[in-house]
């Protein structure tokens, strides 16, 4: 039986482009976490996990090249156990914004959280999860 490498080489080589262009063609928005933003810095302690207290939420609408579309915004704060929400955060934002920071949201309780950022009407613009842990 013969081998023929040039077809091999060539369906490795086309998988490994169609596999690159899937990872690197997706640009999806992201609420993420960050200890605080500094406008001059930027996010300074990103992560995922956080001991309890105040932390502050990122929102990047720059992958998709969207704005926010709108001027007021919740930040909904759900128990992933219980599927309840926490808390609903009302915010002022600009229409214009894709690029946005919410300072000082407060976590008490240890757990692992859903939270999304909300348009008046309750579309969800973007989500993310944190766990946090007791200090």
């Amino acid at each position: 039986m013969r081998i023929n490498y040039k077809f091999l080489l060539a369906v490795v080589v086309l998988a490994s482009l169609a596999f690159g262009c899937s990872m690197f063609g997706k640009k999806e928005n992201r609420l993420y976490f960050c200890e605080k933003y500094d406008p001059v810095k930027g996010e300074i302690g990103e992560s995922s996990k956080f001991t309890t207290g105040t932390l502050t939420v990122m929102v990047d609408l720059r992958p998709s090249k969207t704005k926010i579309g709108v001027s007021d915004v919740n930040i909904n704060i759900t128990d992933k156990a219980t599927g309840e929400a926490v808390e609903t955060l009302p915010f002022t934002v600009q229409p214009t914004m894709d690029y946005i920071y919410f300072n000082d949201v407060k976590f008490d309780k240890p757990g692992k959280y859903k939270v999304s950022c909300l348009k008046p009407d309750g579309t969800v613009v973007v989500s993310g999860e944190i766990e946090i842990v007791n200090k």
